[in-house]
């Protein structure tokens, strides 16, 4: 079966295929993740990194993390901690939470897992950004 388009039908979804690629594009960046790097020792319990927030105004923000994909070869797990935060010269402990891997013991070699960093802030420029977390496991 053939089908033909005509010269007026074709550009116009010439223009159709540019603008969705571009729209494509542009969703590709704002989804990007941030690629987070570590190395663990197998079978030991690595902190991998800590979220809290505090908006312009000193208000504390609950921080969620929400795992999109699991370790193939481990765990990652939160905790919540405190976290000593300077906010107008003051030093202040914060609500903060830890994001934790451990993987299974005797594993050694590459795993990774992703999550997304969560808080109801409107003005926070972090909400719901993406991290990949890549770890060496020796």
């Amino acid at each position: 079966m053939t089908v033909r388009i005509s010269h007026m039908r074709r550009s116009a979804l010439g223009r159709l295929g540019a603008a969705l690629l571009l729209a494509v594009g542009l969703v590709g960046i704002a989804c990007a993740a941030e690629q987070i790097v570590v190395t663990s020792r197998s079978g030991e319990e690595l902190p991998c990194h800590v979220y809290y927030r505090v908006d312009a105004n000193g208000k504390e923000w609950p921080v969620t993390i929400r795992f999109t994909t699991r370790p193939t070869n481990g765990t990652a797990t939160t905790r919540a901690v405190a976290r000593p935060v300077s906010i107008n010269g003051q030093t202040k402990s914060v609500r903060a939470v830890r994001v934790v891997y451990r993987s299974k013991s005797g594993f050694i070699g590459q795993d990774s897992f992703t999550y997304r960093r969560v808080t109801a802030d409107p003005t926070d420029p972090d909400n719901g950004k993406e991290y990949t977390v890549a770890v060496t496991v020796r």
